[in-house]
């Protein structure tokens, strides 16, 4: 009896073990109460966003009705997201009385899509030819403006701008570092990081888009929506921040963008604007319910967490406060063996740069170096600096003087010097960062050679240099743009800043 009791409960045991492993692999909707649901830590952050642009359409037409319909089906299917809205389009919801549709968008994240969207001149053609300093300038001015408008008008603060079309400059990104604000839709990433630092404020890149001329009709939605569940698992794996486009609210309506007034560089006046042709009303009826769907579908999602770039600035906002000194040997030591510059998981090359001269400034005043020194971030140089050297070697006396020239610099202008003269010849940033790291060194065994080498070193960091220069020059062919734009200059300023590039991490997540 007991052996058959025994024998019983073996084979339950069986039978359960099966039902677990089994049941799940033949069909995997089926979930387990023993399963786990996806932690926060586990998914991947997607936030739903909306370019919010047309105030050229006559109000007749309901244009302005769009995105308040978009904003209350989020509102009541649970999801949130953010309307990246340009100035001019909100003061124009103001001016006709739209409280409506702004109330409807404030319940949800609300940032700026550049104050006069695709009027010329546009922000890159401004940048064009800029320097670095009255670059950051003119966008500092220019587009507070648009952010105040915004915070006035919505009664909520705004903590991203996202570039409108390809207006880009790295002075724009430098100006909203200075506000205190993100940017979205940057082309500026590091391969597994779409959430980065660059010019000291918080960058997004990626977009998942192509749904604005498909809403209005249920043979152009369905197959795009079809396509969609089949590939997102794969575009949101090992992703952290995932940024789905979800439309130009204007579009769902309007045969072609609002902005055609302005392609190729022409300044229309407002008498000569001509209205985008339109498609049914009464397929508005179809545009809603496919909205729906899809948001729907993204809610239900359990890999994903549904968030607003407010809220990421919030989460990735994390930075070492220091700068240990064991780290930065750690690093000093790659730069001199690899002979690059290195993009550290935590610091910047201009962050480590500047640390490096500091710890040299601080071993001349007292023989010793603090074990941690304040986290410094000067933006990059304002030119290109040198690769060639002009001088191959310097004394000691010399070295340490550079050093205190460096710290001076950046102190006086939160910027890195493309160069700085020995016997009035020149030593670029990247040989004088090879340098410091060579004395970091041997101050750190409590000793300094005599005479030091200087040689040829980068310009700036080469760190998945190929696709963000593809993404800068790609801004050129935005069809408001002149024909004759030049990027090269905009190219260049983009690579001295590179030397603020790192990664950046979730404050949550380990």
């Amino acid at each position: 009896m007991k052996k058959k009791t025994h024998l019983f409960f073996i084979s339950l045991l069986f039978s359960l073990c099966l039902v677990v492993f089994l049941i799940p692999t033949a069909y995997p909707d089926i979930r387990l109460e023993t399963q786990p649901a996806a932690t926060n830590r586990e998914k991947t952050a997607v936030v739903i966003c909306f370019d919010v642009e047309d105030y050229v359409t006559p109000a007749s037409e309901g244009i302005d009705d769009i995105p308040k319909w978009l904003a209350d089906i989020m509102t009541e299917e649970g999801v949130t997201g953010t309307f990246f809205v340009i100035g001019e389009k909100a003061r124009s919801l103001k001016k006709r009385g739209r409280e409506d549709v702004i109330q409807a968008m404030a319940r949800h994240d609300i940032a700026s899509h550049t104050d006069m969207g695709s009027i010329h001149p546009t922000i890159t053609e401004v940048l064009e030819n800029a320097g670095w300093k009255d670059g950051v300038e003119q966008m500092f001015r220019q587009e507070s403006r648009g952010l105040e408008e915004l915070e006035r008008i919505f009664k909520k603060p705004v903590s991203t701008l996202g570039s409108h079309g390809g207006s880009y400059g790295p002075q724009l990104v430098g100006a909203l570092a200075e506000m205190g604000i993100g940017f979205v839709y940057s082309p500026i990433r590091l391969p597994g990081h779409n959430a980065v630092w660059f010019c000291n404020t918080l960058n997004f890149y990626g977009s998942y888009g192509g749904y604005d001329d498909t809403y209005y009709r249920d043979d152009l939605f369905n197959p795009l929506f079809e396509k969609l569940k089949e590939r997102f698992s794969e575009e949101i794996a090992g992703v952290d921040v995932y940024t789905f486009f979800a439309c130009h609210p204007c579009k769902i309506r309007t045969e072609q963008f609002w902005d055609f007034n302005y392609y190729a560089g022409a300044n229309p006046s407002l008498d000569q604007l001509k209205m985008p042709d339109l498609r049914p009303k009464e397929s508005m009826v179809t545009a809603r319910k496919n909205f729906r769907r899809l948001m729907r579908f993204l809610k239900e999602r359990r890999d994903i967490e549904i968030t607003t770039f407010t809220d990421l600035m919030q989460k990735f906002s994390y930075q070492q406060e220091t700068i240990p000194q064991t780290r930065l040997a750690r690093i000093a030591s790659r730069i001199v063996k690899e002979k690059k510059i290195v993009i550290d998981g935590f610091y910047s090359p201009a962050e480590v740069f500047s640390a490096l001269v500091e710890f040299a400034v601080e071993f001349q005043k007292s023989d010793h170096m603090p074990e941690a020194l304040k986290r410094r971030s000067p933006f990059g140089p304002a030119q290109l600096p040198l690769v060639q050297p002009e001088i191959e070697k310097i004394s000691r006396p010399q070295a340490l003087s550079l050093a205190r020239e460096a710290l001076t610099f950046i102190h006086n202008s939160n910027a890195l010097p493309h160069w700085l003269l020995v016997e009035d010849r020149r030593i670029g940033t990247g040989s004088l960062l090879t340098l410091f790291s060579e004395m970091f060194l041997e101050m750190k065994q409590g000793s300094l050679s005599e005479e030091f080498s200087i040689a040829p070193f980068d310009a700036y960091p080469h760190e998945n240099e190929e696709a963000i220069v593809k993404s800068v020059e790609g801004c050129k062919h935005w069809p408001v743009h002149r024909g004759d734009l030049d990027m090269r200059h905009i190219v260049k300023m983009t690579k001295c800043q590179m030397w603020t590039l790192k990664p950046a991490h979730r404050a949550d997540k380990d």
